[in-house]
C-alpha cells in the first residue's frame, strides 16, 4: 500500500521559524494554528518533546544536544532567523494540574522555567537567532496563547 501526498516545499531551502514543543496530541492541531494565523509562521522545523525544552534546566547532555541540533540543522541549513519555546498548560512533564496548588502557581512555574531556558539558551545561540516564548492555557472557549516579553 502507498500512499501520496502533495508537497509543494521540496524544493524550499529556507525556513523562518524553529519551535520547540511538547509532544502532547492535546495541543498539536491548536500550536499549528497558533503558529500560523497568530504568529504568521506557516513553514517551520518542529522540534517536539515531552515537557517541550524543560529538560533543558537540568543543564545535561539534552541541552547540549538541541543546541548542536538547532543551530546545525535548523540555523545553518534551512536558515531560521527564530526561535518559538511553546509550553502549555497542565504539562505531564511537572505532573499536570493536578501537581499544583493554585492555578496561579501552575502558570508562574511554567512562566519562569520558559525564561529560564531561554536566559540559559540565549548566551549559546548565534546572537541573530530570535527567541520568541509563549504559553498557552485553556479558557472556557479553547486555548489562550499568551506570546511573552
Amino acid at each position: 500500500m502507498s500512499f501520496t501526498v502533495p508537497n509543494d516545499n521540496l524544493d524550499k531551502e529556507e525556513c523562518p521559524l524553529a519551535v520547540i514543543k511538547c509532544i502532547d496530541f492535546r495541543f498539536r492541531e491548536s500550536d499549528q494554528e497558533f503558529i500560523e494565523k497568530g504568529l504568521g509562521f506557516k513553514d517551520f522545523d518542529l522540534y517536539a518533546w515531552p515537557g517541550s525544552a524543560k529538560d533543558v534546566l537540568k543543564n545535561n547532555g539534552f541541552k547540549t544536544d538541541f543546541i548542536d541540533k538547532l543551530v546545525s540543522v535548523s540555523k545553518n541549513l534551512h536558515s531560521v532567523k527564530k526561535l518559538l519555546l511553546l509550553w502549555h498548560w497542565d504539562c505531564g512533564a511537572y505532573g499536570g494540574s493536578k501537581s499544583f496548588s493554585s492555578v496561579e502557581e501552575e502558570e508562574s512555574t511554567y512562566l519562569k522555567d520558559i525564561r529560564t531556558v531561554r536566559d540559559m539558551m540565549v548566551s549559546e545561540l548565534p546572537d541573530d537567532l530570535e527567541i520568541i516564548m509563549a504559553y498557552s492555557k485553556r479558557m472556557p472557549q479553547g486555548l489562550e496563547y499568551i506570546i511573552l516579553e
